[in-house]
């Protein structure tokens, strides 16, 4: 596999306009886009081959949900919540205290 070449601009999924980041690819039919380090990961990835840049956009867009998932109830999540919230010292009780 060749590597691709550099792009400057912005990344044609995202937006990202680090150019240390930014290659530039080939779609099918000879059309090249623009993309950061993990859209091209993706779209080497890819088990459909894009043609147009409007198509790799659609085919690479943020698949997660946007949904909050921090009322969930997850027990490491609240572990570490627990460990680093500040009160895990009585009333009165400071770490110069000790003693």
């Amino acid at each position: 596999m060749t590597q691709p070449a550099r792009a400057a601009g912005a990344c044609c999924v995202c937006g990202a306009g680090d150019t240390r980041a930014l290659v530039e690819v080939s779609l099918t039919g000879g059309a090249r886009a623009t993309l950061c380090g993990s859209h091209a990961l993706m779209h080497s990835r890819a088990r459909a081959a894009a043609h147009t840049v409007a198509e790799l956009r659609t085919q690479l867009r943020d698949r997660r949900g946007r949904r909050d998932r921090r009322e969930e109830g997850d027990a490491l999540g609240d572990a570490l919540t627990a460990a680093f919230n500040g009160d895990r010292r009585g009333p009165g009780r400071r770490g110069s205290d000790a003693g």
